[in-house]
C-alpha cells in the first residue's frame, strides 16, 4: 500500500478502482511513476484466498489508520476495497502502525 491508499496500481480517484470486468488492466497515466503499469484489477485480488498487506514507514500512517478503521472513502482510499473472499492479514512496522 502506498501513502495516498493506493494498492496494486489502482489509485485513489483512477477509473480503474471501480472496473469490475477485467482482471488485469493497463493503466497509462499512473499519478506516480512510472506512468504505464499492468496491474490486477478489485475482481482477481479479492478473489484471492489469502492476502497479505504489507505496510512500512510513517508516511503510511494515516492511510493505514483510515483503512482499518473504516474511515476512508473508496474512491480516495483503494485499499478499502480489498475484501477478500479469504483472509486479509496487515503486516505493519511501528511507523506505519503509529496513528493506531
Amino acid at each position: 500500500m502506498g501513502p495516498d491508499g493506493h494498492v496494486a496500481s489502482l489509485f485513489p480517484g483512477h477509473p480503474l478502482v471501480h472496473e469490475n470486468k477485467k482482471w488485469v488492466a493497463c493503466i497509462n497515466d499512473s499519478p506516480k511513476p512510472p506512468p504505464e503499469r499492468i496491474t490486477f484489477t478489485f475482481p482477481v485480488i479479492n478473489s484471492s484466498a489469502y492476502i497479505a498487506l504489507v505496510v512500512t514507514g510513517t508516511g503510511k500512517a494515516d492511510a493505514v489508520h483510515s483503512a482499518l478503521r473504516g474511515s476512508g472513502t473508496s474512491d480516495k482510499l483503494p485499499a478499502a476495497l480489498v475484501s477478500p473472499e479469504g483472509e486479509l492479514k496487515w503486516f505493519l512496522d511501528k511507523g506505519a502502525a503509529s496513528k493506531l
